[in-house]
């Protein structure tokens, strides 16, 4: 498990934008969905590789090939990251938007 505040922070300090998180947890798990994007498939990679290296990630990161839209799937965050074309076209943000938190 990952403490989604430190994953934010790592995105901020990337440079990446419109982060959105938001709170998928029921009774009995704590689960979320965190939301960024990209301006370039490079600067979602890197991002990638620094989030892969600082939280020990040891699955396949998916999408990291084409880097337009990169998902990780730690047991308690899933993290998309986006590039803006692919963002607002699967608009991911509208179908989370009644549990979307902001985090301090």
């Amino acid at each position: 498990m990952i403490a989604v505040k430190e994953l934010v922070q790592v995105l901020q300090d990337n440079k990446m934008k419109n982060i959105s998180v938001y709170d998928l947890s029921s009774a009995t798990e704590e689960k979320f969905v965190v939301l960024t994007t990209s301006n370039k498939v490079v600067d979602s990679k890197k991002v990638a590789d620094v989030i892969a290296e600082k939280f020990h990630y040891d699955e396949k990161i998916e999408g990291y090939f084409k880097g337009e839209w990169i998902v990780f799937d730690f047991s308690n965050v899933d993290l998309h990251i986006f590039l803006p074309k692919v963002r607002e076209k699967y608009n991911l943000d509208k179908l989370y938007k009644p549990k979307k938190i902001v985090l301090n």
